[in-house]
């Protein structure tokens, strides 16, 4: 059995200069940083990662649908729930490309580098908008995130990475990908699959 600290991987894909990347690992301060896409987001980690991470949280949709905007349950009840607008959670059509390419392509690289590792889904400004305020200050308290993010793409990351914590310790519970509309693919069948989207609030 490999012995080491517990790395969390968080992802905000997007283009250049914007696909931010963070490391958690325990109390230690986060690595963080912006890199131009997936594969340079890949070395980052795995130049300081020895191990398998124990998690992987994405800031994009990780599994589509083929209905009207490619809208999903999940992006559904996220507005319904909260409150949240269009523009707050957005449909996979209105997305820009890198978001989702990116995304799926890092899932890819990653499990690539470290095969089977679980990844979830994460949806970090909806987060802080439905739960928080808005309020990074507060994020970072209630989840004992010691660090003060450069900018908003990496800012996602470690909110992303948190996810990836906290869904896969157990402390969130609820899976959204487990509810879905009839044209959704099934986040534990397709061909990224098995992905998750934890969310720590069930209603």
């Amino acid at each position: 059995m490999t012995s080491g600290p517990t790395f969390w991987i968080g992802a905000d894909p997007g283009g250049r200069g914007n696909f931010g990347i963070a490391i958690l690992a325990g109390n230690d301060k986060p690595q963080t940083a912006s890199v131009n896409c997936a594969d340079e987001a890949v070395v980052f980690v795995r130049a300081r990662v020895h191990h398998p991470p124990a998690g992987v949280g994405v800031d994009a949709p990780l599994w589509w649908s083929s209905g009207p905007s490619g809208d999903r349950h999940a992006d559904q009840w996220l507005r319904r729930t909260y409150g949240l607008g269009g523009g707050q959670v957005q449909a996979a059509n209105s997305l820009r490309g890198a978001a989702l390419v990116q995304g799926a392509m890092f899932v890819q690289r990653i499990r690539e580098a470290y095969p089977a590792v679980p990844v979830t889904e994460s949806h970090p400004t909806a987060l802080l908008n439905a739960l928080l305020g808005n309020d990074w200050a507060t994020f970072a308290a209630r989840f004992h995130v010691n660090a003060e993010p450069r900018n908003q793409h990496e800012r996602d990351a470690l909110i992303a990475a948190v996810a990836a914590r906290e869904g896969f310790t157990g402390n969130w519970t609820h899976d959204l990908g487990q509810k879905r509309l009839a044209g959704e693919q099934d986040p534990a069948r397709y061909w990224l699959a098995p992905v998750h989207y934890y969310w720590p609030e069930a209603r």
